[in-house]
């Protein structure tokens, strides 16, 4: 994928926002909603206060990933956000483990809509587009809009939830401060802050390890499905794979392997995009061993990669004493 520089830069550099209905927007209600989800994913959310939001990853008995999902707290129950195309399969695996509990769950693609903010003066573009800027993990909601802050990387970003109806009116004001990215500027920004993706970072081939999902990981938290597999690979450090960031002079695809200098298998390159400056940047599943910020691979049809930290991990991950 190539993407043009200029437009890249300016949501790096200013703030731009992005339509992304594409997520699925669950809505979950009902008093055993933050128990079960508590059995059900990585995250402590034995109480999750109205006014915050955290991250949390579904995983089933072997601790592949069903999807890396966004909980926000507000009056009356719960916003859960999925992944494009996840949410019929989310709802579907919260029902399965469903048994008598009092936790109604409603697809609401087709009535609320959202429309993500980003880039260093995002909070500065959300003030002026009216709405109230809440701190990072906060949620505040006006006239109907619910504002979430959440980590992505190198700045917040903003996620507003909003019914249909209001969506260009929203869009309008947002102009006033910030630029409408395309879908392929947005993907670029995304490979550049290291977030990862379902079906490119992280899905059913891995765990949430692999794809440095810590931060949305409780150790020590009580039971919950995938629970004992996460644990074994903490405790063993049998974590296979990590994901790193990486640039390059030479153009990549999703696929590529990479290699060691001797020509021994180090990954494969999950997301890659080129900034239409000469330049390539991705995100690569990196065996452990290879796995460290300022070396470099080679790509097997190639070139070569230097690997770097994802941003999203650094701004996510728990910090070693």
């Amino acid at each position: 994928m190539s993407t043009d520089a200029a437009s890249l830069a300016a949501l790096t550099e200013r703030a731009g926002f992005t339509d992304r209905s594409d997520c699925g927007r669950l809505w979950i209600t009902g008093d055993d909603a933050l128990d079960l989800l508590n059995r059900l994913t990585t995250n402590k959310l034995e109480t999750l206060p109205g006014g915050t939001t955290c991250s949390t990853v579904l995983t089933n008995g072997d601790a592949r990933v069903l999807d890396h999902l966004r909980l926000v707290a507000v009056d009356g129950g719960l916003w859960c956000i999925t992944s494009p195309g996840r949410a019929e399969d989310v709802a579907d695996w919260i029902d399965l483990y469903t048994f008598g509990e009092d936790v109604p769950v409603v697809d609401e693609r087709s009535g609320a809509t959202q429309v993500t903010v980003l880039g260093p003066l995002a909070a500065e573009a959300i003030t002026r587009a009216g709405f109230p800027v809440p701190p990072l993990d906060g949620v505040l909601v006006q006239d109907g809009a619910v504002v979430v802050a959440s980590p992505f990387g190198t700045h917040l970003a903003y996620d507003v939830l909003l019914p249909l109806a209001d969506t260009e009116r929203t869009k309008a004001a947002l102009l006033a401060s910030a630029h409408e990215v395309e879908a392929e500027i947005f993907e670029a920004y995304r490979i550049a802050q290291g977030m990862p993706v379902y079906g490119a970072e992280f899905g059913a081939f891995n765990n949430p390890l692999e794809a440095r999902l810590l931060g949305s990981i409780s150790d020590d938290k009580g039971c919950y499905t995938g629970q004992e597999v996460i644990a074994r690979l903490q405790t063993y450090r049998k974590v296979q794979r990590l994901l790193m960031s990486f640039t390059s002079d030479t153009p990549a695809v999703p696929g590529n392997a990479l290699e060691t200098e001797d020509g021994s298998p180090a990954g494969a390159v999950t997301s890659a995009v080129d900034t239409g400056d000469g330049r390539t940047l991705g995100l690569a599943l990196v065996a452990a061993k290879h796995a460290t910020a300022g070396s470099s691979l080679r790509l097997a049809d190639g070139g070569t990669v230097t690997l770097s930290e994802p941003a999203y991990a650094l701004a996510t991950e728990p910090v070693e004493a």
